[in-house]
């Protein structure tokens, strides 16, 4: 099992697979009844920042598709790898 820590509101997946985390995301955003969500993926690297974001973004629009997510990231290379996916419901935040 997955574990996490929540600090500041933000929740932190403790695992560093990237499908693992993936799957907790999922999750976390299948149990949650807030349409928002603060997730720090800022120990992760840019290319798998760049895909927990994308592909958890996407599944949390699915389910709430006026709501947002705000990544914590390392990097403001996220933000600029991800741009041209128009990402809506993102929100980037840098460490």
């Amino acid at each position: 099992m997955l574990q996490a820590k929540i600090q500041n509101d933000y929740i932190t997946p403790v695992e560093k697979n990237t499908d693992k985390i993936l799957e907790f995301i999922k999750k976390s955003i299948r149990k949650s009844k807030s349409s928002d969500m603060k997730i720090d993926i800022s120990s992760l690297n840019l290319f798998d920042a760049s895909k927990v974001a994308t592909l958890a973004s996407t599944y949390h629009y699915l389910k709430f598709n006026e709501g947002k997510i705000e990544w914590l990231v390392g990097s403001k290379e996220v933000e600029k790898m991800l741009r041209p996916l128009n990402l809506g419901n993102s929100n980037f935040i840098f460490a």
